[in-house]
């Protein structure tokens, strides 16, 4: 896992210091490189539990996650951040709770996964057409810290690009690259 300083810099000057126009390319990048993966793949490799080597962020519970597990995985998150921004943007401190609650169940999931990640990934890339990011709300991250409306976007960025290469290497050790 990312040292939780290490995180909080990387998230503050990687992404909150960009413009929400370079965060929003940066996630639609990240979307499409794993509809990309995902498209060239058949279901089987996607569907693979093979364990994949040690990336930041990837916990060693992720690394046996299916391709399709990891994409469930980030729709989640998408959903959550997409309800915490609403109320972030009206003014309102959140609590987030337990992140735990994002790790994947032991049980399988399929390409019935995909409409839903094409589905939030629109709408999320759409929210800086909707929002302004100025709202004073906060919630409390357990490792990246107290962020606001804008900063949940950036996270938003930041995590979807963190499980791109995840993705792409349950691929390629699944298919026996």
């Amino acid at each position: 896992m990312i040292d939780t300083f290490l995180a909080r810099m990387l998230l503050r000057w990687g992404y909150r210091s960009r413009s929400l126009a370079a965060n929003e390319r940066q996630f639609s990048t990240a979307v499409a490189e794993i509809d990309g993966l995902v498209s060239a793949a058949t279901d089987v490799v996607l569907r693979g539990r093979r364990p994949i080597k040690s990336l930041p962020g990837v916990t060693a519970t992720m690394q046996s996650w299916s391709a399709f597990m990891t994409i469930d995985h980030v729709n989640g998150v998408h959903e959550a951040m997409l309800a915490l921004i609403r109320e972030l943007e009206a003014d309102r401190d959140c609590d987030v709770g337990d992140i735990g609650r994002f790790d994947h169940p032991p049980g399988d999931c399929g390409p019935e996964v995909m409409p839903r990640f094409r589905d939030l990934a629109g709408r999320i890339a759409g929210l800086p057409q909707s929002y302004p990011f100025t709202g004073r709300g906060t919630f409390l991250h357990p490792i990246f810290g107290r962020l606001t409306s804008r900063g949940a976007y950036a996270l938003l960025a930041f995590h979807v690009r963190l499980h791109a290469p995840h993705v792409r290497h349950s691929i390629e050790v699944n298919a026996g690259s």
